[in-house]
């Protein structure tokens, strides 16, 4: 029975989709709908540490498609090192496992986990952001400059991707939201 169908299978050929802002927007949905999904599958779940740990995997795999689909191949990141030369780094501000717990424990909407802020930066910063021990982890998830600021010097050194000047002495995650929506 499995030989037959399988020999009577034929791969369905998929339509493709040209990048827009309705794909844009259906990502985001789709990704927020999931999210939901998600995080009521998690609170629905006892004494099953494995079960626990596979929902959290299938977030963190969400999140990181809207942020790759949706802001790296969409403008690269949110904030740019200015004068980059040679290797850039897309990086999440604040780390993609804090996000996740943040929508997981309603911190955060789905929407807003979305669009965390992200940043193109050199591989030497990216590179003192982990020998300063801030790779996977975030001293102030508010002001998410500060795990930069304890790493490098921050001054005069990022933009939004659209070359508006960031003071990121100042610019916290309301800051964020109210720029990027």
């Amino acid at each position: 029975m499995l030989q037959e169908s399988i020999k009577n299978f034929r791969q369905p050929v998929y339509r493709k989709t040209k990048r827009s802002e309705f794909t844009y927007a259906s990502t985001i949905d789709h990704v927020c709908k999931n999210l939901y999904r998600l995080t009521v599958a998690y609170k629905n779940v006892e004494n099953d540490e494995q079960t626990l740990r596979l929902i959290r995997d299938d977030m963190d795999n969400t999140l990181r498609r809207a942020h790759n689909y949706c802001v790296k191949e969409r403008i690269g990141a949110h904030y740019i090192e200015k004068n980059i030369t040679g290797k850039k780094i897309f990086e999440h501000m604040i780390p993609a496992s804090t996000v996740r717990d943040l929508v997981l424990h309603e911190v955060i909407t789905p929407k807003q986990a979305c669009m965390m802020p992200t940043c193109t930066l050199s591989k030497e910063n990216d590179q003192l952001l982990k020998d300063a021990g801030w790779n996977s982890k975030t001293p102030d998830i508010f002001n998410f400059w500060e795990r930069y600021r304890y790493s490098f010097n921050t001054d005069n050194l990022f933009e939004t991707y659209d070359g508006t000047a960031i003071l990121t002495s100042e610019w916290t995650l309301d800051n964020h939201f109210d720029y990027f929506g």
